[in-house]
């Protein structure tokens, strides 16, 4: 009560002691109330008992808008009157944090009449405070019109002030439960939207897929829904395409363009064997519905298990690597092009490498490269050559993932995540 009882410390005791004991009845009032309308028409009673008042109304800043809007109205049919910043004076006093006490609005130049000319309603004289919460933000504006006794006093002002203490703190108080309740309504949709996202992933684990092939791969999301996609799947042609996608940002608005890009990819994949046009009409189907500067790296590799023949294209990916790597010519995986999405019109070009009998091909999101640990050391500072060195590259690729994965966690551990990590071995014999 500290803060709602400061203003009234000039006032007469008899007076002082009649608004305080007004203070208590009314924090035990509001302390009732439950529903944000509920405790706006309870501070409205109170205000019209304590002020004799013809009309109360309270102004509450509305986030969405950034107006000011009359939550609740007393002494008249509740109109629609929404303000915007400094606009009238309740806008004013919203806006500035001063309290107003005018006994002749007509002749203050902040009035503002257009509620009057709506309403027929004659406003003469005003009190306006500020709702402001503790911390100091301000939400709103309390209003008083029209004292039936002629005017408003400095003692009526005072009150009005400390009034507004309490009455900021039950609104505040509500509007925090009601942030929770959404809070909790969005922690449902967002467990939906992952579980809804999980079936257009593969489940973590070992890929089914005929032998020679084989396949393993994991999507972690940095926050409930992520922006990594992978597959990896026998395509018409009895070839196998497989993918690593990467979509810049993280949470809802990367995972809403990974699910596009994951539908379209398995969609043009079946149906388009040139990798160089599939990224050309991928990337303008992404380029049409991709908010500006949001994209996706991608590495798609569509292999054929008979001859070893490997189709391949990587548009501004992080390069794979060869595991258990056969003697052979240099078969690196240079960029075929810019990353999906990033700018209209781009043009890919597609290349060829030999995948040997026994060799696995592991792909990765950049959420594997720069994982962090607790000292702000980079994963990939610690050579990945190296790191697949000491796993048995030759073993089953379900063994090399759950190995790369035990050194990954062993490294980032206590470290809060950062990005969307994903990993896909590919495996051939």
């Amino acid at each position: 009560m500290s803060n709602a009882t400061r203003a009234l410390r000039n006032l007469p005791d008899n007076v002082r002691i009649e608004r305080l004991e007004a203070l208590v009845n009314a924090s035990e009032s509001l302390n009732r109330a439950s529903g944000l309308d509920d405790i706006l028409h309870v501070i409205l009673d109170l205000v019209s008992e304590q002020l004799d008042c013809e009309r109360s109304t309270v102004f509450l800043r509305d986030k969405r808008t950034d107006k000011l809007h009359a939550r609740q109205m007393y002494g008249s049919e509740h109109i629609e009157i929404l303000l915007d910043r400094g606009v009238g004076i309740a806008g004013y006093v919203a806006e500035k944090g001063e309290s107003v006490l005018v006994n002749d609005v007509q002749c203050d130049t902040r009035f503002d009449s257009s509620t009057d000319s709506r309403t027929g309603f004659v406003t003469r004289t005003m009190l306006c405070v500020p709702l402001q919460k503790p911390e100091g933000t301000l939400v709103g504006s309390l209003q008083a019109l029209n004292a039936r006794e002629g005017c408003f006093t400095d003692a009526d002002l005072a009150y009005l002030e400390s009034f507004a203490a309490l009455a900021a703190v039950a609104v505040e108080r509500e509007q925090l439960v009601q942030e929770a309740i959404r809070a909790q309504m969005l922690s449902r949709e967002l467990s939906l939207a992952r579980k809804i996202q999980q079936r257009l992933l593969p489940p973590s684990g070992r890929i089914s897929l005929p032998l020679p092939l084989s396949a393993w791969g994991t999507s972690q999301p940095c926050f409930d829904v992520g922006g990594d996609a992978y597959d990896a799947m026998i395509l018409p042609s009895g070839e196998c395409a497989f993918w690593v996608a990467d979509v810049s940002g993280k949470g809802i608005g990367a995972a809403l363009l990974m699910s596009t890009l994951q539908t379209e990819l398995r969609a043009f994949v079946r149906s388009e064997p040139d990798l160089a046009k599939l990224a050309t009409d991928l990337n303008s189907r992404v380029t049409d519905v991709a908010p500006l500067g949001t994209f996706a790296t991608l590495f798609l590799g569509v292999l054929n298990s008979t001859t070893g023949c490997m189709r391949y294209l990587n548009a501004g990916h992080v390069l794979p690597v060869w595991l258990n790597r056969q003697p052979a010519n240099d078969r690196g995986f240079e960029m075929s092009g810019m990353p999906i999405g990033m700018l209209p019109g781009s043009e890919y070009q597609s290349s060829m490498a030999m995948f040997r009998a026994g060799e696995r091909l592991a792909i990765f999101s950049d959420g594997v490269t720069e994982a962090e640990n607790n000292a702000g050391k980079r994963y990939e500072q610690n050579d990945l050559a190296e790191i697949f060195a000491t796993i048995d590259t030759e073993s089953d690729v379900e063994r090399i993932g759950a190995k790369f994965f035990e050194d990954l966690d062993r490294f980032r551990i206590g470290a809060p995540a950062e990005d969307d990590t994903t990993f896909l071995v590919i495996g051939l014999g």
